[in-house]
């Protein structure tokens, strides 16, 4: 009797564990790039209800954007998606404007409900002849809800647009800093 018991409690434990879907990192990473790039083409669409379905939508919603003119912090869902689709965004695209978003080399730290991402982004809007690019590198905190990845954390580093030191007016033999 106590063979039988133990025989069935250890055939239901594999049953089980047998059941769960295997850890794919390379299929995670497709589904993180992909909630990623829908995002962005949703906020240049200006598809709001799109753009926030790829987010969490909470209180430790967080977006933190700093460049060489300012930088935003935006805590909480409410101040994020206000943000987000406010009209200091709203000036940013434009039914004439073509943006274009390439990213490069990413970075992955992921778990099986989180995921920490880094990569390099070109951000190239065209205005008749105008153009303009902005790099930057993305850091990104996502966590799996209900089997989806969704965005938690946004921090958006310009690495463009400062002023180089011969602008500045500085010799190379000037001394900075002492």
């Amino acid at each position: 009797m106590r063979y039988t018991i133990l025989s069935a409690l250890i055939i239901a434990a594999f049953a089980v564990t047998g059941c769960e879907k295997a850890f794919d990192i390379e299929e995670e990473k497709a589904a993180i790039i992909a909630v990623m790039e829908k995002e962005t083409q949703t906020y240049i669409d200006r598809d709001f209800e799109g753009m926030f379905s790829t987010h969490i939508q909470d209180s430790t919603n967080i977006r933190l954007t700093a460049g060489a003119d300012n930088y935003v912090f935006a805590e909480g869902w409410e101040d994020v998606s206000r943000h987000m689709t406010g009209d200091e965004t709203e000036d940013d695209l434009g039914i004439d404007l073509h943006i274009t978003v390439e990213r490069t080399d990413y970075r992955f730290k992921i778990c099986p409900q989180s995921a920490f991402v880094i990569c390099n982004q070109k951000w190239t809007s065209a205005f008749d002849e105008d153009v303009i690019e902005i790099e930057s590198i993305q850091v990104r905190y996502l966590e799996k809800v209900d089997g989806e990845w969704k965005i938690s954390f946004v921090s958006f580093i310009g690495t463009s647009g400062y002023p180089d030191e011969e602008e500045e007016g500085f010799d190379d033999d000037e001394v900075l800093f002492d």
